[in-house]
């Protein structure tokens, strides 16, 4: 059973009400799920216009299921009504949990970036090392010319 995260954005200019019936024909896809959960964030102002709106609705909803049609006839649902801004579907299991920690993949990804970052810091470690010396020897030619003075 994979659990998944649900984040919507509902039309701001409806109120609570409002927003909560226009998401319910897709939350009735996925609601007989036995740990179903719905978390209403409230109206935010969006960073930027999405479909010309300033603010919208956040709903939480978060479940798991063997049945990923569900999955589907959520994203379907949601993509015909016009009262439903955006919405993101993570998988949890898939993409952050303990499948992810045992997918060699992702374990081999992992370490590869990991790598590169190391790198990358022995890099600006020695860059930085070598910009102290500079400037010490900087310092030290100015002490000459003063003392040649």
């Amino acid at each position: 059973m994979s659990k998944y995260e649900i984040l919507t954005i509902v039309n701001g200019n409806l109120n609570e009400k409002q927003a909560l019936e226009a998401l319910q024909p897709s939350i009735n896809v996925i609601k007989h799920n036995k740990d179903f959960e719905q978390i209403n964030l409230g109206i935010k102002e969006l960073a930027y216009k999405i479909k010309k709106f300033e603010k919208g609705w956040y709903i939480q909803l978060n479940f798991s299921t063997k049945i990923p049609n569900e999955i589907n006839e959520f994203s379907r649902l949601s993509k015909l009504n016009n009262d439903i801004i955006r919405f993101l579907i993570i998988n949890l299991d898939h993409d952050y949990g303990a499948k992810a920690i045992n997918n060699p993949k992702k374990v081999k990804k992992a370490k590869k970036q990991l790598s590169i970052y190391k790198n990358k810091i022995k890099e600006i470690e020695k860059q930085k090392q070598i910009l102290e010396e500079v400037k010490a020897a900087a310092k030290e030619q100015e002490v000459k010319k003063e003392e040649e003075k």
